[in-house]
């Protein structure tokens, strides 16, 4: 799949939660579990990299962060500012991912 059907693609999903989802997911090389355990402490948007614990082999890693994508989360975390999850649960009336304790 070329690069610009990717884009498309991503610009068709509605929902910010799950366009962001994806576009982390696609942009870093990050495998579903990986991109779902996010947490705001993950992310050090001064050197661009991202760590993941417990990827492939329970092992960690640092995976470098494209700024197009850095915009994208912080615009998707104004959404809900949860402390500690990039994708926090949103429970079924959609309005508990401030407070969420778990991720989606």
């Amino acid at each position: 799949m070329a690069i610009d059907e990717v884009h498309t693609l991503l610009k068709l999903v509605e929902k910010p939660s799950m366009r962001c989802f994806f576009t982390v997911v696609y942009s870093m090389g990050l495998r579903l579990q990986e991109a779902l355990h996010l947490q705001i402490a993950d992310i050090d948007s001064k050197r661009g990299l991202v760590h993941i614990h417990r990827g492939k082999g329970a092992k960690d890693r640092l995976v470098p962060l494209p700024h197009s994508t850095y915009l994208e989360l912080r615009s998707y975390w104004a959404m809900h500012r949860n402390p500690v999850w990039i994708f926090p649960a949103e429970g079924r009336n959609h309005k508990l991912a401030p407070t969420a304790e778990q991720p989606i």
